[in-house]
């Protein structure tokens, strides 16, 4: 293997973001979805553990991180965006044996893989809509054990290696709380390292939007946030159905007085693995994400094991943590 400065990478990703900030074309207005990840068998009830090469993989710091994305986490399932407990549970047990490790969407963005031990690859675990089954606390006070929170932090109590962090992407009443109680729930997420992200007041469709009201959209949410947390801020937005506004430099900053905002990060709804933040076609106005769900008794959730799979089979594909010390590590040609 090979290393060099992080700082020759970092330029070509910053011609990347200026790129990215500056893109004012009108996108399609459905979502990007992968076209090779059908299913061939018939779908199992809940996710099957894949077999996974016992050679460990040679460190690589360019190679994708996947960032994951879930909606609701329920125990119906009646969507193709649902999970239920089981199958999340599932996913982060997979997740654990093929040596992932959870950071946050700003962590991507700001390229601070820094906590990401040797061998491991880096995951976000992203949620998006802030619904009631992935976040409540009961009347003690205590995370209901079968939200999306609960299951992390019982998956962390098993494997402190294994840190209960994530990206909360959060519309008006964040998981169906009244006003009076928003606050300590934000703060309690805050707390545990969790993100909270701009995922806009209404979730519309911003392209159908002026540009005053796509602004509104996304600066009245930001204040939300920094007025129920003064501590924290929302610094990366996930796209309502995928779509962006018709002028993208919105994205990046808006607004004015309380509901002014900026982003360092967009995510978007498809559809398979993100690029090394370390490599010249990472742009983090333009991240993409990987479907999770357990609907119609898994078809769904194909998405995520179709990647998940891959990267299995080829783990050269796949950015292996090395060391701290200000380089990146990638294999000898």
């Amino acid at each position: 293997m090979s290393t060099l400065p992080r700082r020759a990478f970092l330029g070509l990703a910053a011609t990347t973001v200026v790129a990215g900030c500056n893109d004012t074309r009108v996108p399609d207005a459905s979502p990007v979805v992968a076209a090779d990840s059908q299913p061939t068998t018939s779908p199992a009830s809940t996710p099957k553990a894949k077999p996974v090469s016992s050679r460990p993989p040679a460190p690589s710091e360019l190679g994708v991180v996947p960032v994951l994305m879930h909606h609701r986490m329920a125990t119906s399932v009646s969507g193709e965006y649902d999970m239920t407990p089981a199958f999340f549970r599932a996913e982060l047990e997979r997740l654990y044996r093929e040596n992932y490790f959870p950071i946050r969407t700003i962590d991507l963005v700001r390229r601070d893989l820094s906590a990401v031990p040797v061998g491991k690859t880096p995951v976000v675990l992203t949620f998006d809509d802030s619904t009631p089954g992935q976040f409540a606390l009961d009347a003690a006070g205590r995370v209901v054990p079968d939200t999306a929170v609960g299951i992390m932090l019982a998956f962390q109590a098993r494997h402190p290696d294994f840190p209960a962090v994530g990206s909360f992407y959060l519309n008006k009443s964040p998981f169906g709380l009244p006003a009076s109680e928003v606050g300590r729930a934000l703060k309690y997420l805050n707390d545990l390292g969790c993100e909270l992200g701009n995922h806009t007041w209404d979730h519309p469709n911003l392209r159908q939007l002026g540009t005053a009201e796509a602004e509104s959209e996304i600066g009245r949410l930001a204040a939300m946030i920094s007025a129920a947390v003064p501590a924290a801020s929302a610094r990366t937005i996930a796209l309502p159905l995928g779509v962006h506004p018709r002028d993208r430099r919105i994205l990046a900053a808006g607004g004015r007085g309380s509901t002014a905002y900026k982003n360092e990060g967009v995510l978007l709804v498809g559809a398979g693995p993100c690029p090394s933040p370390y490599s010249k076609s990472f742009d983090p106005m333009a991240i993409p994400r990987i479907r999770c769900s357990s609907y119609q008794g898994g078809q769904g959730n194909l998405l995520m094991d179709y990647w998940l799979d891959k990267l299995a089979r080829a783990p050269h594909l796949k950015f292996v943590a090395a060391s701290n010390n200000g380089n990146v590590v990638v294999p000898k040609a």
